[in-house]
């Protein structure tokens, strides 16, 4: 088991990146891991298979959510220290057994969610679950109906346009903003990719 602390008020997030790429380098892909608030004392604990992928998530507030991200958003990055616990050959199981030993053994304030890998215990007042049911709409408007067109994204080369990606059954507001209780199909959508927007 290898432990490393970041304490983000000294170190950059590019910094960050590089430490989880030598961790991968070395092996070290998987474990638990810690934001601590240092203000307040408060954490959070979760655990991954990829700390590069998660922890990444987090900086562009995309695997954030709940009391963890208002955090982010009230302190900032820099308050915290992010402490990774890698463990060798890590398997599913076996990281959250420990997320899960951490959840029971310290009740981290920034942790919804009492078990580890579960919505359980999640409480849900009524104006999210009235949000949730307007969002997923009803008959033409539901998110499983298929009533998009596809939309086709193409990579400008020097001999023309070739096929970056196909997105099946998008519909678009009348304001062209995709999704949305108005969406309606389109004829037809097509978006230039630039060959450095293309990964």
């Amino acid at each position: 088991m290898s432990l490393y602390k970041l304490d983000l008020s000294v170190i950059s997030q590019a910094q960050v990146r590089a430490t989880l790429n030598e961790m991968k380098q070395s092996g070290l892909t998987g474990g638990i891991y810690l934001w601590i608030n240092s203000q307040n004392g408060k954490f959070y604990v979760g655990s991954t298979l990829n700390f590069y992928t998660r922890i990444l998530s987090y900086f562009y507030l995309t695997g954030a959510y709940g009391i963890l991200l208002n955090a982010f958003n009230k302190y900032g990055f820099n308050v915290f220290t992010l402490v990774l616990i890698a463990i060798p050959d890590p398997s599913k199981e076996l990281v959250l057994e420990l997320e899960q030993y951490v959840l029971d053994t310290f009740s981290p304030e920034y942790n919804i969610q009492p078990f580890a890998n579960s919505s359980a215990g999640r409480i849900l007042t009524s104006e999210h679950k009235a949000k949730i049911g307007k969002a997923i709409g009803e008959g033409l408007n539901h998110h499983s109906y298929n009533g998009g067109i596809p939309v086709y994204l193409f990579k400008v080369t020097s001999q023309g346009l070739e096929l970056a990606a196909t997105f099946p059954n998008l519909t678009f507001t009348p304001d062209g903003i995709p999704g949305g209780k108005d969406a309606e199909p389109k004829k037809l959508l097509i978006f230039p990719v630039l060959p450095s927007t293309v990964i």
